[in-house]
């Protein structure tokens, strides 16, 4: 078994289960939104603090895994394996307030699977405070082995998103360069140079990974999708995001342009998906809503 891979066990065997602080201030909950696209425009009760009902997107429960991912990205970036970021999955307890400094995130780490040619290691957050639970969260981050070679396969209806679902909504969003740097702000300018991250930043990097364009960080990605859905909830009769379950696909580059599309499921769920500007499914999955739906400001 190749070095690289070997060392990734042990660190996942040894990690066992880390507690991280995780206060959090109006600042950071409003920089998440502009970093998804939100503004005066477009996102008003979720960039001024001021304006009737203000709140926080759901999807700022990412941002409790951030000091976990910070050990996780030391333990395996030097390592010679590319990795990236494939299923995100996140439930909210009760609505997040827009700021919080008691709040405290136990992190788990695990091989969700291992094969002759994939390595994927899942990590599990729960957050909470002295009043109580407040969000879970999972993210599978997938190791491009040694030796495994590309496969082009066929289309796919579960996997890609070619399906005869009929999407009831669809909205057309331009994604800037500024989110991506904006996102970088939240996260401390990567927590000192401890989390790399030029991909998302640097088009030489780009390249190096065989990307055309810088990438937009897949959080990034899922928050604008959340306020697109949250936008749109009327036309969905959905409440307000409580969950989600999305797959990454394909890169969403930092000056794309996305097609995003909703089709209800019931019991207050809505399917998702998102086109990039070359045609290829970014993301899909679903998104939870309490199922009554409340006039959004």
């Amino acid at each position: 078994m190749p070095d690289g891979v070997s060392e990734i066990l042990r660190f996942a065997e040894g990690w066992g289960r880390r507690t991280y602080p995780v206060p959090w201030s109006l600042r950071d909950t409003i920089t998440y939104a502009i970093a998804t696209g939100a503004d005066a425009h477009n996102g008003r009760d979720l960039v001024w603090e001021s304006a009737p009902g203000f709140r926080t997107l759901a999807t700022f429960a990412t941002r409790f895994a951030g000091g976990a991912l910070v050990d996780f990205a030391a333990g395996t970036q030097d390592l010679g394996l590319l990795s990236f970021a494939r299923a995100c999955r996140v439930r909210v307890h009760r609505p997040l307030p827009a700021e919080c400094g008691d709040a405290v995130a136990s992190a788990t780490l695990g091989v969700a699977e291992r094969t002759g040619d994939r390595l994927v290691l899942r990590l599990d957050v729960e957050t909470s405070s002295p009043d109580g639970p407040i969000a879970d969260s999972s993210l599978d981050v997938h190791f491009r082995l040694p030796g495994a070679k590309a496969t082009r396969r066929p289309p796919s209806p579960g996997r890609d998103g070619l399906d005869e679902t009929i999407w009831t909504v669809e909205a057309r969003e331009t994604v800037r360069p500024y989110q991506a740097a904006i996102f970088r702000t939240l996260l401390g300018l990567t927590a000192g140079g401890r989390m790399r991250d030029a991909m998302h930043i640097d088009p030489a990097e780009s390249r190096r990974r065989g990307l055309s364009a810088p990438a937009l960080p897949g959080e990034v990605t899922l928050g604008l999708v959340a306020r697109l859905a949250r936008h749109n909830s009327a036309r969905l009769g959905v409440g307000e995001l409580r969950g989600v379950a999305v797959s990454y696909l394909k890169p969403v580059s930092d000056d794309d342009r996305l097609v995003v599309a909703f089709a209800p499921a019931g019991d207050g769920s809505v399917r998702t998906r998102a086109v990039n500007g070359d045609g290829r499914v970014a993301l899909r999955g679903e998104l939870h809503f309490h199922p009554d739906y409340q006039e959004a400001s």
